[in-house]
């Protein structure tokens, strides 16, 4: 009885005193919504600019950027080349296009971007690389509010997918067989009699 009496005088005394504390809590962690990632299911298609939310961007993003756009590929197949066209409006007033990689995470590696001789449309086409179906994306602009943005208008060069091996020995069996019961038919052989 008197060994519990001393072990209960020892731990309220080290209650009291702290010394049975646990460290305080080194970190933080939290799940959050993501940000709006739009499907695009079928091509040509029509976007606006909203402003970039923190987490949108790569982290390792060379520009600062207003407005963005997040989608991700759902075509059924892969995008080697984006023509984006919009029309130029008192807010991008005659201004030069300009389309520079950012040098991070760029998908395209060849750029062109004109403004229409008639000074109407802003034409801006990206190559040289690959969106992958399901792939994700980001658009991003900068020197115009993205609410002063005009609709983009978005079409896509996609990469044709081979016929499968098992689809071209099928049909190349199939023809075969067709012509050879065509020639068949056409000449029989004669009967031979003993």
């Amino acid at each position: 009885m008197r060994l519990l009496r001393c072990l209960f005088a020892v731990t309220l005394v080290c209650g009291l005193l702290g010394v049975a504390k646990a460290d305080q809590l080194d970190f933080h962690m939290v799940v959050l919504d993501p940000f709006e990632t739009f499907p695009i299911q079928q091509v040509p298609f029509n976007f606006s600019f909203t402003a970039c939310t923190l987490g949108q961007l790569p982290t390792n993003t060379v520009g600062h950027y207003d407005g963005c756009f997040s989608g991700v590929n759902r075509t059924g197949s892969d995008w080697v080349g984006l023509q984006l066209g919009f029309s130029n409006t008192a807010h991008l007033h005659n201004q030069p296009a300009g389309c520079q990689l950012d040098g991070a995470q760029d998908y395209f590696k060849n750029t062109s971007c004109i403004l229409t001789p008639d000074k109407s449309e802003y034409d801006l086409n990206f190559a040289g690389g690959v969106i992958p179906n399901n792939g994700s994306f980001v658009i991003a602009e900068s020197g115009v509010a993205p609410s002063d943005f005009p609709l983009v208008s978005a079409t896509v060069t996609s990469l044709t997918p081979e016929p499968s091996s098992i689809w071209l020995l099928s049909t190349g069996i199939l023809v075969t067989g067709v012509f050879l019961r065509a020639k068949v038919s056409r000449f029989p052989q004669a009967s031979i009699s003993s």
